[in-house]
């Protein structure tokens, strides 16, 4: 017995306010009508209040009252504890059922309940037997028992998923499993051993703890298969990856399907791997739904279809403030942001820029912020506190500012510049920050000339020379954030821009300030996708058959969701739509089988382990039952009976002063 909140026991002591109210009743006098009382000598009388306890029922009703209601904000609970379960010399038999992919094969579920079935069956009298399934990760299906019949009725409810099953991971888990069940463990697995399933290394399949080891083995017959390995976008068309195994006599044919239409069709005549070239499609703008449809009767339709979003969103327009569009900082910005294909970079004269534009940009660029004049810098500070951003550089005429716009940077005079001819390199870099996370090369930078600014409160660097002068600065406006560099572009004061780390650094940052974290938009099935990388920490998830993933107190915190299904997911943020695509592993839909001369090996390789006396095992651990459900109930009785109780006493005192 425990309290999850036990300061709340302190609430009892409000008794005290109960036991007060009913030992207080005060003497009033009786009042007559008299004539006048002109004549009547004044006199005092002493009025004494009697304290004692009155309607003691009611009394107790009211304490009990208030106890509960701070022990039900107190959470009590209580443990209890499993039932033991004794080892016999029988042991016991772990039935592992693979249920990836691939076992969603024509026939190979059907055999799948004769095999375990008779795994089951025949386990010795006595022995415990546990269910399992496996696929991505390892389930306990039912619950660990030696009577037959419930163990065979955990098999009617399952089915083949559309995850991978990796058996060195499947084999870990089975060990760890083993460890708290009575010895001797002996399992029996059941899967059509999948040669693309086995680990790197041999040894990671044979699970330690296990006393012997049978493996059943369903899906027998020589495989047909057709599954898409890839969609490739080639800007002429899309390339498609194909892979046919088995009878080289059947074909089958590959639609081309765009938002739910199909647009074209091909024909396959023979097996083996292909790439079929499919005619660019008319995309419409932004997201779009592209599906490989296979036609086909092979054996595993599981991996017929291959979904793939293709993005055709315009370039975004980025302003670039500078006095001279024609210059190298100019040239150099374009060309990295244009690489990307996602971005187009507007050259603008800061004399013929309007102010009042920036509210449809999230973020802009200035390769010079010592030009900024007053007028810039007050319509520049509330584009930021909106939240908007700003990626900027220093040169020549921000060197001689003493305060630079907008940032609010003071020059420092402590400085220690390189000797001439000498150059200094990149010290630290902050490789957590999302901007740097994904750039290389900084160290080959070299850095001649840096405005040494005095860090303020708020500053966050994430780059630093070999002096401790900063390079790279974050700092949070409003709601908006700047990125500051103290050096220019002009490739006078260091060779950055036409380093390879350039490129990269524009594109993340550009990434960064936008608000976009880029993800993948093909996923495997089984994968997870975090919230945060779709733009937000909350939001709402409905998966390819139209249900959402996610409670609604699950959307307020940040989830990693399962793509536990091949199609398209829908993810709805504060930021935005954006819609992710899952697909059946490639792996699963190589249908080719261990050898048996590996299931032999596999087999004398585990086992091992026996059992000496007896001993007690639980089934699961202890378990807590929280009981403020029940104090709710009797502390709706006993509201109840106070409030009986009250009408009681008090209706006779009411109709005696009537």
């Amino acid at each position: 017995m425990g309290l999850l909140a036990p300061l709340f026991l302190l609430g009892v002591l409000a008794i005290a306010l109960p036991v007060w109210l009913h030992r207080l009743q005060t003497q009033s006098s009786e009042r007559k009508p008299f004539s006048s009382a002109m004549l009547l000598e004044k006199a005092e009388q002493q009025i004494h209040v009697r304290k004692k306890l009155k309607y003691l029922l009611l009394l107790a009703a009211r304490i009990i009252l208030l106890i509960l209601i701070a022990l039900a904000f107190a959470k009590p609970f209580m443990t209890v504890s499993p039932d033991a379960i004794v080892a016999t010399d029988a042991g016991t038999r772990l039935v592992l059922i693979d249920t990836s992919a691939s076992m969603d094969r024509a026939g190979a579920f059907s055999q799948v309940q004769e095999e375990a079935g008779r795994a089951i069956d025949g386990a010795p009298d006595g022995a415990l037997i546990q269910v399992l399934s496996a696929d991505r990760t390892l389930q306990v299906v039912g619950e660990l028992s030696g009577d037959k019949s419930v163990s065979r009725a955990a098999l009617g409810a399952m089915s083949a998923s559309a995850l991978r099953l990796d058996f060195g991971e499947a084999m870990s888990a089975v060990e760890r499993l083993a460890a708290s069940m009575p010895p001797p463990v002996n399992l029996h697995f059941v899967s059509d051993f999948q040669a693309s399933g086995m680990p790197v290394r041999f040894a990671d399949a044979v699970p330690a703890g296990i006393a012997g080891f049978t493996a059943h083995v369903v899906g027998t017959g020589e495989p047909f298969n057709w599954s898409v390995e890839f969609v490739r976008d080639t800007g002429e068309g899309l390339d498609v990856g194909l892979n046919g195994s088995g009878d080289r006599e059947r074909i089958a044919d590959v639609d081309l399907l765009v938002n739910d239409v199909v647009v074209e069709s091909r024909g396959l005549s023979q097996t083996g791997p292909q790439v079929l070239h499919f005619d660019a499609p008319d995309l419409k703008e932004g997201e779009n739904r592209v599906v490989l449809r296979i036609n086909t009767d092979d054996d595993l339709a599981a991996d017929n279809s291959w979904y793939q979003v293709i993005d055709n969103e315009p370039p975004a327009t980025i302003p670039l403030l500078t006095l001279d569009t024609g210059g190298l900082p100019v040239t150099y910005l374009s060309a990295a942001l244009e690489s990307a294909g996602a971005y187009s970079v507007l050259p603008m004269v800061v004399g013929e820029f309007d102010p009042r534009v920036l509210g449809r940009y999230p973020w802009v660029v200035i390769d010079e912020i010592g030009f900024i004049d007053p007028e810039l810098e007050r319509s520049l500070t509330g584009f930021l506190e909106n939240g908007g951003n700003l990626l900027a550089f220093a040169g020549d005429r921000a060197a001689a500012l003493e305060v630079l716009p907008v940032s609010g940077h003071r020059q420092s005079a402590t400085a220690v510049r390189p000797q001439a001819g000498e150059f200094l390199s990149v010290g630290q870099i902050d490789i957590r920050h999302p901007v740097l996370s994904q750039t290389e090369g900084w160290q080959s930078v070299n850095v001649s000339r840096n405005l040494p600014l005095d860090v303020q409160d708020g500053d966050e660097i994430l780059i630093r020379l070999e002096n401790n002068e900063a390079f790279l600065i974050e700092r949070r406006v409003g709601q908006g954030r700047i990125l500051l560099m103290p050096g220019s572009l002009d490739n006078r004061w260091n060779d950055l821009p036409v380093r390879p780390v350039f490129v990269s650094f524009i594109i993340e940052a550009a990434r960064y300030l936008s608000g976009i974290n880029e993800i993948p938009s093909n996923y495997t099935a089984g994968a997870s996708l975090p919230l945060t990388l779709a733009g937000g920490a909350s939001g709402q998830v409905v998966d390819p058959d139209g249900v959402t993933v996610l409670s609604l107190a699950d959307t307020t915190r940040e989830q990693q969701i399962k793509l536990n299904k091949p199609g398209f997911y829908e993810v709805y943020t504060p930021q935005g739509e954006m819609i992710v695509a899952a697909n059946v592993d490639p792996l699963e839909s190589d249908l080719r089988k261990v050898s048996q001369d590996v299931l032999d090996r596999w087999q004398d390789a585990t086992g091992g382990q026996t059992l000496t006396g007896t001993e007690t095992f639980f089934a699961d651990e202890e378990q807590t039952v929280e009981l403020w459900h029940w104090v709710l109930l009797l502390l709706a009785l006993i509201v109840i009976a106070e409030s009986i109780l009250g009408n009681m006493y008090l209706t006779p005192r009411r109709t005696e002063r009537a």
